[in-house]
């Protein structure tokens, strides 16, 4: 898969996620979609930025276990994927203790 239209706004490394092998940002069935003026399309979804090593994907309609097919582009340790509220929100990698 590739998502054309990245944007290279300031993604450090440590905020830098990466898809895991074999995974993509869409699940079987859904397609993945840009954000509306009114959000997405699928219940469960939400509207992200996401992260990437290259820069900031366009806003995109996600499921919120989004993170659970990405890993921090990091190998810093206590870095995980996280998302942020706002429209449109952002997955990124932040140091956490969880």
């Amino acid at each position: 898969m590739v998502l054309v239209g990245l944007t290279a706004c300031g993604v450090t490394e440590d905020e830098a996620v990466r898809l895991k092998e074999g995974q993509t940002l869409s699940v079987p069935g859904v397609p993945l979609e840009g954000c509306s003026t009114f959000g997405c399309l699928y219940e469960g979804q939400v509207c992200m930025e996401v992260f990437f090593e290259y820069g900031r994907s366009p806003a995109v309609c996600v499921f919120t276990d989004v993170c659970d097919r990405l890993e921090c582009q990091t190998q810093k340790p206590g870095y995980k994927c996280t998302l942020f509220d706002g429209f449109p929100g952002q997955v990124k990698c932040i140091e956490r203790e969880d």
